[in-house]
């Protein structure tokens, strides 16, 4: 089934996320899930659930997971057990970093959601951070 327009602006902006966060493309190892993946590849399955975007430095001493939601599939219950499953798998790796990409008009939702989402985790040390096209903030 092919990816909306929309779903591939929120996972690209998770790829220019990832660059930012961990290094140019030269020196990361990216699998994102979009209609033409960077280098062919598909992210792991981590889980149960495979990423939109999964993301390590080279050498690996950091971990970014991301996961694009347009509105409408932002508040479901497979949203929340996905994300609640790349949580888990992040708190268990040094550095680890989850970024959630919604639209604008979901922003303030993501930032209530991911905030409940992540309390199990909190003494992780996962970051956590919504993009909504204008800002990244932390949650």
């Amino acid at each position: 089934m092919p990816e909306s327009a929309s779903h591939a602006s929120l996972v690209a902006a998770l790829v220019g996320f990832a660059e930012s966060e961990l290094g140019a493309l030269a020196s990361l190892a990216i699998r994102d899930d979009a209609v033409r993946p960077i280098r062919g590849e598909r992210p792991p399955r981590v889980n149960g659930y495979v990423p939109d975007l999964y993301a390590t430095d080279v050498p690996t001493t950091a971990t970014l997971i991301g996961e694009a939601k347009t509105r409408a599939d932002l508040e479901t219950k497979h949203t929340q057990e996905q994300i609640t499953a790349f949580l888990a798998y992040l708190s268990q790796t040094p550095n680890g970093i989850f970024a959630l990409s919604v639209p604008l008009t979901a922003a303030a939702t993501a930032r209530r959601m991911l905030s409940q989402l992540k309390s199990p985790f909190d003494d992780s040390g996962t970051r956590t951070v919504v993009l909504d096209g204008l800002r990244v903030t932390p949650c």
